[in-house]
């Protein structure tokens, strides 16, 4: 390093030394290129994670120095923007959430925002005001931020989010049909007499336990209000009317009026146990007349269980309970399996979504027992599947005829569907005539959410930006 010396007195300096700027900044303690090794490796690790790599690789630093590196990282210079994807990502969910901007051309994000209100999206789409087309959500705050902010762009719904909206829909619908659910489980309808061998037999109540009991009361609270919907309309009251005088919401009315009989409330998925690798195995002890408990855990142990015990005798339990207590030995050997359920709602309705040649046959039959239940269903699958062909395979020009023929048939839940793609009709032309889709911004909120996690969701928004923009 050469150094220079002033002649003049009156200067405050006596002497200058050279600069490195491509190599060493002034005052600086390490230079530009281990900097930007270190920066470069905070960027994909983190602080914590980063000062520990770095110590391995001799060039150490602390977490908190790395942390300022990554925050004075410069700017990305941006490219000129023509397709642009958006989506919101969530800071908690279901409570506050932001926005991620992605250049579909060469797939990299572009900016973070802090918020997903309409005002954000205008304001920065205003800033680049070259944009020619936005994909995105069908969200509302998104649409309104985009056609004030960039009214100039050709907005893209995204394919997917029109597919999930149709699933909506029909889970929507097999929620006021539940004769379809019970159909699909196979569940026999309940003789009109009881059976001649149990007829004579006394009965004994079953004992119910506090969440059965608060279930039967909650059910029995929504039957009579229910039938007091029913017999309401019977007596010529209009909707509105029965809201007021029943204190009830209108959506909950209606939803009363347009199901085929009581709507029972939704049953949750069964889980995957650890005994049902076994159930054959323990199905048949309890059939030949083994009902001790311990020794099926022994039995079931031997062949590889790694479960508690208890979770077992759960299971012992509710076997004994669904059989009736007078009923004798050889009665209790037929008790093999639990009661059937009704399907879940949301399970049901990719029956309806699925190509039927990729369905197996016992769902090809569980489908053949819905589309029987009910008419109105196997009008809405029709509809679906027609959907579903129109959007996979862009048939822009089917559009509008589908349109028209669900607005003939009058089913609620899709004519609520066509409604909304009514108002939204130019992007949904659009996604069906143009290559774009939000599938790379989804790809991109994905990787934002796992460096979010990475940092324990303890840093700013800017480190989070500086992150995701930098990486």
């Amino acid at each position: 390093m050469r150094r220079f010396f002033c002649d003049n007195p009156d200067c405050q300096r006596q002497t200058f030394a050279e600069r490195f700027p491509a190599f060493l900044l002034p005052f600086a303690r390490r230079t530009q290129r281990l900097a930007h090794q270190q920066r470069h490796l905070g960027l994909a690790l983190g602080g914590e994670a980063g000062a520990r790599e770095l110590s391995t690789l001799a060039m150490p630093l602390s977490a908190d120095t790395l942390l300022r590196l990554i925050r004075a990282a410069p700017q990305r210079t941006m490219a000129i923007l023509r397709v642009v994807g958006i989506d919101d990502w969530a800071w908690r969910k279901g409570q506050s959430y932001g926005t991620i901007l992605v250049d579909l051309e060469t797939h990299q994000v572009i900016d973070l925002l802090s918020d997903r209100s309409a005002e954000s999206v205008r304001a920065w789409f205003e800033e680049h005001p070259g944009i020619k087309i936005v994909s995105r959500d069908r969200g509302a705050e998104s649409i309104e931020g985009i056609s004030q902010g960039a009214p100039q762009a050709t907005q893209v719904a995204d394919r997917w989010h029109l597919l999930h909206n149709l699933l909506e829909a029909l889970e929507r619908l097999l929620e006021q049909h539940r004769g379809c659910l019970a159909a699909a489980a196979a569940i026999p309808q309940p003789p009109s007499t009881p059976a001649e061998p149990l007829a004579d037999l006394p009965t004994t109540p079953a004992v119910l336990t506090k969440a059965e009991q608060r279930r039967q009361t909650t059910r029995q609270k929504r039957l009579a209000r229910y039938e007091a919907v029913l017999e309401l309309q019977r007596q010529g009251l209009a909707v509105r009317a029965i809201a007021r005088q029943l204190k009830i919401g209108r959506k909950t009315v209606v939803r009363y009026l347009q199901a085929d009989g009581f709507p029972e409330m939704a049953q949750r998925r069964k889980r995957a146990s650890l005994l049902d690798p076994y159930m054959a195995h323990l199905q048949q002890c309890w059939q030949v007349g083994c009902h001790n408990g311990c020794q099926l855990y022994r039995e079931i142990q031997a062949q590889g269980y790694t479960g508690s015990r208890s979770l077992l005798g759960r299971w012992v339990a509710q076997m004994r309970k669904q059989a009736p207590a007078l009923l004798s030995t050889t009665a209790l050997a037929t008790v093999s399996t639990p009661a059937k359920r009704p399907w879940a709602a949301r399970c049901a309705v990719w029956l309806l979504l699925k190509d039927p040649l990729c369905l197996s046959s016992e769902h090809k039959e569980a489908l053949e027992r819905m589309l029987a239940a009910s008419p109105v269903v196997r009008q809405a699958y029709h509809f679906g599947q027609a959907f579903l062909r129109i959007v996979r395979e862009r048939f822009s020009k089917s559009l509008e005829p589908w349109l028209t023929a669900v607005k003939l048939y009058r089913i609620p839940e899709l004519m609520s569907l066509a409604r909304g793609l009514t108002r939204d009709k130019a992007a949904v032309l659009a996604a069906l005539t143009l290559p774009w889709s939000n599938g790379q911004t989804e790809g991109q909120v994905n990787r934002l959410k796992l460096i979010k996690r990475q940092m324990y969701g303890r840093a700013k928004f800017d480190l989070l930006r500086a992150r995701v923009l930098g990486v």
